[in-house]
């Protein structure tokens, strides 16, 4: 009697055991079709499709990007917004040149699912369209270069840009210029990927479409020099009784300063005054100090040798002597001026000699 009652509680154990299993998984299969179902919405943003006669009019006023809510189950919006396999639509194709306002629309989605498009509508203009090539024109500021310091001619990798856009705009353009940054005190040639800029009179940047959009400059830096001939020249007053010859071993200096200041150098003047000078001697003089158009020179001094003569003739203490004495000052100092003129017609041609070889 005992053991039936026992097998009697078993069974009845298990069947509740049993159900409440099935009562569970049903529920979790509910779950789970819920989820499946459950609708939700999401954003996404899109590339805007404009349909028109691009090849007889330039188009201008709409977003490259619009906004497009979704809504429908959970894994077909999801799927949608990862795969984007439809498109938004701006249809202009019976439109001619103006402006319009134009609704959009989208096509290729699934028709269980709702969207909306912001915004609804774009604002367009239609031009007609036009292209001209023009050349590129190279700006930088002037005052970022280092004092001594110059630009030379910029290299580009295109010397001229392809510029398309709406007649009425391309007409209007000056210019396409390459704008070089420097930084302040450039010494050294700038290397640059510079983005293209249309600009009308006043600056203005236009709304055209430039290939190539960018283009690499290469800005050469550098001291501007020139080499040329060094000419001695005697100044001050002779001492009387004594001549002057000038010689230097530098005949020719390399100067670096401004273009303009170099191009009015044909030479290099050393003055050397004799004034007091009554034995031979050497001056050296910085050559920047000769000419305020000199920034910097190779060598940067030159050395000149003055060799003191004497004209075996001096002054008397009687006044008949006197006026001997002052034939005999004019003789010295003639003398001293054409001493220095045939050192200087020595340097000169040494000059010339080293040029030659």
């Amino acid at each position: 009697m005992n053991t039936c009652h026992s097998v009697t509680l078993t069974a009845i154990g298990l069947f509740a055991y049993v159900n409440v299993e099935s009562i569970n998984n049903t529920r979790q299969s509910a779950n789970d079709d819920t989820t499946l179902v459950a609708n939700k919405t999401q954003t996404v943003k899109v590339p805007l499709q404009v349909n028109a006669n691009t090849d007889k009019y330039f188009i201008t006023g709409y977003p490259s990007k619009v906004s497009v809510a979704l809504t429908g189950t959970a894994s077909l919006v999801t799927m949608t917004a990862n795969t984007q396999n439809f498109r938004v639509i701006a249809d202009l194709t019976n439109l001619g040149v103006g402006k319009h306002r134009v609704r959009l629309k989208a096509e290729g989605l699934n028709k269980d699912l709702s969207y909306s498009i912001s915004p609804k509508s774009v604002k367009v203009d239609i031009q007609v369209r036009d292209n001209k090539t023009m050349p590129i024109q190279v700006r930088y500021n002037k005052a970022s270069i280092a004092s001594g310091y110059a630009a030379g001619e910029p290299k580009l990798s295109t010397r001229t840009v392809e510029v398309t856009g709406a007649r009425s705009v391309i007409d209007s353009i000056a210019q396409v210029v390459a704008n070089v940054s420097l930084a302040h005190n450039t010494r050294k040639s700038v290397d640059q990927e510079v983005l293209l800029q249309a600009l009308d009179d006043n600056g203005n940047t236009m709304n055209v479409v430039l290939s190539p959009q960018t283009v690499h400059v290469t800005l050469p830096i550098s001291q501007p020099s020139k080499k040329i001939n060094v000419e001695l020249k005697q100044t001050g007053n002779a001492v009387s009784g004594h001549t002057y010859a000038l010689s230097s071993d530098t005949k020719q200096v390399t100067v670096y300063g401004d273009q303009q200041s170099l191009d009015k150098l044909s030479k290099l003047t050393v003055p050397v005054d004799v004034s007091d000078i009554t034995s031979s001697t050497t001056r050296t003089f910085n050559v920047t100090d000769l000419n305020d158009g000199i920034s910097a020179a190779s060598p940067e001094t030159i050395k000149v040798t003055v060799s003191v003569g004497n004209t075996g003739s001096g002054d008397d203490d009687n006044s008949g002597n006197n006026s001997s004495g002052a034939e005999s000052s004019a003789t010295s100092s003639k003398t001293a001026s054409t001493s220095a003129s045939a050192s200087q017609s020595s340097s000169s041609s040494e000059s010339t000699s080293t040029s030659e070889d």
